[in-house]
């Protein structure tokens, strides 16, 4: 996924102050903001407890690692 350029965030952010834009949608176990789409319905810090998130966890690391070693 890209990364957006802060002027954008801040102009979406500045947008739902104002109520013009819908607020994020909230975690069900925790209730804090889920930002990105690849862990909704959960927020990043409860889907890094599900299984997936812990194979893509791990899988992170592994391919640093490599690059790394090199």
């Amino acid at each position: 996924m890209p990364r957006q350029p802060s002027r954008e965030k801040t102009q979406r952010f500045r947008l739902r102050q104002a109520s013009e834009l819908p607020q994020l949608p909230t975690c069900p176990e925790c209730g804090r903001s889920v930002i990105s789409d690849r862990t909704a319905p959960l927020c990043s810090r409860c889907w890094k407890l599900t299984p997936e998130g812990r194979a893509a966890d791990a899988e992170r690391k592994r391919r640093a690692r490599k690059r790394d070693a090199v």
